[in-house]
């Protein structure tokens, strides 16, 4: 009996646990989604193994994909891991920005020096017969393989912590610093990119300056930048076109030429008194101290800026280390694709499939939008929304087109489309908003679109569709406070600049609307939006001459983007040619304030607004006839007009008091009187001048000859 007791603890004594089939297991676990398994044995690992940072890592990855970022923030920080290891680093900041305990994580940015940091990663054992890592696939398998990889993942998390923060310039040099440690960390390139946080000339300057060479293949190189580009502002022209030096916008060559030399010109009139005429004390009833201060506030901080790309590109830049990403990874990313030959693809082949990726339909979809080509957009959209119905951009830019073309019934199921699937996010309540307030209702309109900037505050679109509730309705402060907002989390669109300058333009603050026009230039300066609400405010300086030149540089290109579209001019533009004839008109080029009013009328025939200008144009060529009959036609539309009543009464005035026009009113009047008492079913009189008298006695002074004969009476009425 004792020696089988002894035989029994000897064998006892010599059994093992193997921790790495329980590794293999927490990992299997995660992969199949069932993390309470994984994180179970991931706890029993790490208690067996004396808490190795790998398993305590895996144990507290458990806890965050299970949602409890407190408890797996904890577990790093009990075994002090965030400064020895570079995976646990990143996962108590991940940790910590879920849980939104974003002044802990800046705290531990603060105190963490990464780049110092000696033991980054932890040595897994080699297996001595083929000297290869035991976990290569794992975050913690060979540190040349996956030192930049998280390096940059930890800057990414460092930039997302500092945005929530409000201190944008720092998270931008996070953002550029997490792109340099690794070319294909796309995230820092969308976080630039989405959140409008660059300006176009910025991108350019950071795809330039991207360690492509040192990172990949030359034929990776052309890949990654064309996938890239795709993310850019659509105002400038793809990079891979262009050299360093030849930074310019998508337009004809003259029609670019012509807006440098128009630009310098404007910025030359606002700092001269002479060429631009101040505006009365009647237009300008506050002062802009007294009315516009946060405005004004806005354009000093963005003349001061908190970022500077160049200094970020040089920090960037000096700390790159080349032994750990250098061509030896891109060799060796050469060498394993040799040896798998079927994953090889020819980069031409892949240069065209890739134009099939939801992702470039996308950018494709939202130049078309910026170009104004809303026809072709759609068309995009429905091909790319047939393979990814929610997909995140292409819903945005579809809500847009929807809203530009006055669609709310397919806005309206595209809205409970998106809040039945996705009620936590905020473009769901973003389309409800947009919704409600293209069909009138402000007040629910503003409370969704409030709802959507809390789900998530640095959604840019739902901010400036909240400030355009406000302006709908003529609530300037309210509008201009969302737009301001809107300005802080988009400081690369000049959206909000525009909107903020048309805002000033209402309350009549002409030259702060003038300065935030400008701005917006700076950034967009082909957008016709900002173009003609620049030259609406030189009309409203009495700057004529200049009005009238910003306006025709905006019809050129508007018909310059409608010929390329192979489409007519939209109706949306038929502002922009009525204003721009009402600039001819003031500097007495009646001819081309004509034809720009007649083309106007095409786009939108009944309009009685043009029809008074074409004939107050008439007036002023001093023919009468065509005047009075153009009068006629938009008092039929609009019988409340009392300009035009006004203009046509002086007409007819006018008319009357020609000699000529007495002689045949006399010598036709009795023949037609005597036909009209023969024949009642005709009409009265035929004389279309003396008709536009009657019809106008109608209107204007029909109590004055209320007390008239029982024929007069009768002629008005068939008249009206």
């Amino acid at each position: 009996m004792a020696g089988d007791s002894e035989s029994s603890n000897t064998e006892g004594t010599n059994d093992h646990i193997d921790l790495s089939v329980y590794r293999k297991l927490v990992r299997q676990f995660i992969d199949m989604r069932r993390y309470s398994s994984a994180l179970f044995w991931a706890e029993k690992v790490s208690v067996l193994s004396g808490h190795e940072p790998r398993d305590v890592y895996y144990q507290a990855q458990c806890m965050f994909l299970l949602g409890e970022f407190h408890r797996a923030a904890h577990t790093i920080q009990h075994y002090k891991l965030e400064k020895t290891s570079l995976p646990c680093l990143n996962l108590l900041l991940e940790s910590l920005y879920a849980a939104k305990q974003y002044n802990e994580a800046a705290n531990v940015i603060q105190i963490v020096e990464v780049e110092t940091m000696t033991t980054s990663l932890i040595n897994q054992p080699m297996d001595t017969a083929s000297g290869i890592y035991l976990e290569s696939n794992s975050v913690f398998g060979g540190e040349e393989n996956n030192r930049n990889e998280l390096l940059a993942s930890i800057f990414l998390i460092k930039g997302k912590v500092f945005e929530a923060l409000d201190n944008r310039g720092m998270a931008m040099d996070f953002y550029v610093q997490a792109l340099h440690k690794s070319i294909y960390c796309f995230e820092a390139l969308e976080a630039l990119v989405q959140h409008e946080m660059l300006m176009a000339w910025e991108e350019f300057e950071l795809m330039h300056h991207l360690p492509l060479a040192q990172q990949s293949t030359e034929a990776d190189a052309k890949f990654i930048l064309k996938l890239y580009e795709s993310r850019l502002k659509k105002y400038y022209e793809l990079i891979s076109a262009r050299n360093a030096e030849e930074i310019s916008p998508i337009v004809n060559p003259d029609v670019l030429k012509y807006i440098k030399e128009f630009t310098a010109r404007v910025q030359q009139t606002c700092s001269t008194d002479t060429q631009v005429p101040k505006p009365s004390a009647s237009k300008v009833p506050m002062s802009s101290s007294q009315f516009m201060s946060p405005a004004q506030k806005v354009l000093d901080d963005l003349k001061a800026p908190t970022f500077s790309l160049q200094t970020s590109l040089s920090r960037a830049s000096s700390m790159i280390d080349a032994t750990h990403r250098s061509l030896f990874d891109a060799s060796h990313r050469r060498g394993s694709r040799e040896n798998d030959s079927d994953s090889l693809v020819p980069l031409n082949d892949c240069l065209s499939r890739v134009q099939r990726s939801t992702d470039l339909l996308a950018a494709e979809a939202e130049k078309c939008f910026y170009d104004c080509d809303y026809k072709q957009c759609l068309k995009i959209l429905n091909s790319l929304l047939k393979v990814d119905p929610f997909h995140n951009n292409a819903l945005t830019i579809q809500i847009a087109c929807l809203v530009e073309n006055g669609d709310f019934n397919k806005l309206f199921y595209v809205a409970h489309k998106l809040v039945d699937r996705y009620p936590d996010k905020a473009i769901s309540w973003y389309a409800v908003g947009c919704y409600y307030d293209m069909i009138g209702k402000s007040d629910p309109a503003r409370r969704y679109l409030s709802k959507a900037t809390s789900l998530d505050r640095l959604y840019g679109p739902a901010w400036l569709a909240y400030g355009h509730s406000f302006a709908n309705e003529n609530e300037h402060e309210q509008a201009m406070a969302a737009y301001f907002k809107a300005t802080q989390l988009m400081r690369g669109c000049h959206l909000p600049l525009l909107y903020i300058g048309v805002e000033c333009g209402l309350t009549k603050n002409l030259e702060l609307a003038e300065k935030f026009f400008l701005q917006a230039m700076t950034i967009a300066p082909m957008d016709v939006y900002v173009l003609h609400e620049l030259g609406v405010i030189k009309y409203e300086y009495e700057y004529f001459d200049g009005a009238a030149t910003i306006f025709q540089c905006t019809v050129d290109i508007v018909r310059q983007r409608a010929k390329a579209n192979n489409e007519e001019v939209s109706a949306r533009w038929e502002p922009l040619f009525i204003n721009l004839g009402h600039s001819y008109r003031k500097i007495q080029k009646f001819e081309d304030a004509l034809y720009n009013f007649q083309f106007a009328l095409l786009l939108k025939p009944q309009s009685g607004n043009t029809y008074t200008a074409i004939g107050f144009i008439h007036a002023l060529l001093g023919n009468l006839d065509e005047a009075i009959e153009y009068f006629h036609k938009s008092l039929a539309l609009n019988r409340d007009c009392i300009v035009t009543s006004t203009i046509l009464k002086d007409c007819i005035e006018d008319l009357m008091d020609d000699p000529g026009t007495i002689d045949e009113i006399c010598s036709k009047a009795p023949s037609d009187v005597t036909e009209s008492i023969s024949a009642s079913s005709r009409r009265v009189l035929n004389t279309d001048k003396l008709s536009g008298v009657k019809m106008n006695l109608k209107f204007e002074e029909e109590e004055e000859f209320s007390n008239s004969d029982s024929n007069m009476v009768v002629e008005m009425s068939f008249d009206a």
